[in-house]
């Protein structure tokens, strides 16, 4: 592994424009994750809604023949697939007998990893380390060594191999699957054909379970490609779709999704449609933390000048920094709250002031921990103070003191 350290410094004045410039990123940043959360939510509604729909009109069908009153309808096919001709990798002449074969293709290559650990100094500077390290692995994709730090014996050659998925057409009863519906079958199982082949196939050496083209698979080279195979058989599966000619087509909702929903074996509709909607629910959340996520980095650009500006003593930069970082979460989950409850309310009112009522409470006990934290100093402080004693107390006037004067 090769190792490369490089210091950068930038003064106190760089660190406050450069700052102050994050504040228009930030709004770019908060805009952005708006237009995100509400198209998120829509498509999520959406989503669901054309679920529910194909999922109330589908027909599971008792056998594979093909009935003209299921024509332009929803139906669960379920059955042994067979395919109508061989699957081949035309370059190397792998011949499958299944339904969809995929070529996997490496490169051994080298990769750029990159760290970066920041010291503030005192007077608002700040000193950024950061280590390069160059590793070589095997890689499914290009990967440009131009924009390397350090280019220099680090260079990738071209990828003259790309992985490739080869499908055939199908029957299923009466019905006819063509290589779109056929290519939705996912290519899972290990290709093992390759053990009947010859050790030598164009210019690369078979290893029986997969192709090399290089010198030795057990000390690869930079530019080593090495290839290998899996496949989708011939075996019972279950479709969703919708019935056409004695085809398979996708079903189109009214609102315009395309859905075409492809098991291996024998599933049940209510299955297949509750996994869609588990899906989706699992999506919404991905995206709704994302999008908070982006919102939360806005706020805390828009408001780094003032951390920033605190840092000429680190101390209190780290100070204002977690403030500004709970107001930051604070504002986050007040809009994003509102942003995600406006694009419910349409069609769950209900839920809609549900969501807003959550966000605002978790935003409201936000901000009653920060405050709770600021002022701990100064109840520890008030604390250390210790009662005057009994002993310390003032002495009440000596019965020597001057006596009035006699008249």
């Amino acid at each position: 592994m090769d190792q490369f350290t490089e210091t950068t410094r930038t003064s106190y004045g760089q660190n406050i424009g450069n700052s102050f410039k994050g504040i228009l990123v930030g709004i770019v940043f908060i805009i952005g994750s708006i237009v995100l959360l509400w198209w998120n939510e829509g498509r999520s509604v959406e989503q669901a809604t054309a679920l529910a729909e194909m999922q109330e009109n589908i027909i599971t069908l008792p056998d594979t023949k093909y009935d003209i009153k299921n024509e332009n309808k929803a139906v669960l096919l379920q059955g042994m697939v067979k395919p109508l001709s061989e699957v081949i990798d035309p370059e190397f002449g792998v011949i499958s007998e299944g339904l969809v074969l995929r070529k996997h293709v490496e490169m051994y290559q080298w990769k750029e990893n990159s760290s970066s650990k920041t010291e503030e100094k005192l007077g608002g500077s700040t000193e950024t380390v950061t280590t390069y390290s160059y590793v070589k692995e095997w890689s499914s994709w290009q990967i440009d060594s131009s924009s390397f730090k350090h280019p220099s014996d680090h260079q990738n050659p071209m990828m003259t191999h790309k992985s490739e998925t080869f499908v055939t057409d199908a029957q299923l009863g009466d019905y006819h699957l063509d290589t779109n519906i056929v290519s939705r079958i996912g290519a899972s199982e290990i290709y093992h054909g390759l053990a009947t082949m010859p050790d030598k196939i164009g210019i690369a050496t078979n290893y029986k379970s997969y192709l090399y083209i290089g010198f030795s698979p057990q000390n690869p080279t930079i530019g080593d490609i090495k290839i290998s195979y899996t496949y989708s058989p011939a075996a019972e599966y279950t479709f969703a779709a919708k019935s056409f000619n004695k085809t398979l087509v996708p079903y189109v909702t009214q609102n315009g999704k395309s859905f075409v929903f492809v098991r291996s074996g024998r599933v049940t509709a209510v299955t297949i449609f509750q996994e869609e909607l588990d899906a989706n629910s699992v999506l919404t959340w991905i995206l709704r933390g994302v999008g908070l996520l982006i919102m939360f980095i806005g706020f805390t650009m828009i408001m780094g000048p003032l951390a920033t500006i605190a840092k000429v003593v680190p101390m209190f930069g780290s100070l204002v920094g977690g403030v500004t970082g709970i107001i930051a979460g604070v504002l986050t989950l007040i809009l994003g709250s509102v942003v995600i409850a406006l694009a419910w309310f349409g069609s769950r009112p209900l839920l809609s002031l549900g969501i807003l009522a959550v966000g605002v409470g978790i935003a409201v006990v936000m901000a009653k921990l920060g405050k709770r934290k600021g002022e701990e100093p100064v109840h520890a402080s008030t604390a250390s103070t210790p009662p005057p004693r009994e002993n310390d107390a003032t002495p009440p006037p000596r019965s020597d003191a001057t006596p009035p004067p006699r008249t």
